[in-house]
């Protein structure tokens, strides 16, 4: 099982999990866990596949990316 821990520093971290979590699928290949620890965003990565880690990873950090942009416009 591979496994990755992202720690990102967000305005609004709260917010941010809120708007992750409706698309979390965890199964038997991949599963996530979100959690908020003052201004930070720390997401769990875990994994069957590597290949499959790598993907998440780049998807939840442009996902989080994004929202930070639209936070800013807002």
């Amino acid at each position: 099982m591979h496994e990755a821990t992202l720690i990102l520093k967000c305005s609004r971290p709260e917010l941010v999990k809120q708007s992750l979590e409706p698309d979390i699928k965890n199964d038997e290949t991949v599963e996530t866990v979100l959690n908020v620890k003052n201004d930070v965003l720390e997401i769990v990565i875990k994994s069957k596949k590597l290949n499959y880690l790598k993907a998440v990873i780049n998807s939840y950090i442009s996902t989080v990316n994004m929202l930070e942009e639209v936070d800013k416009i807002g």
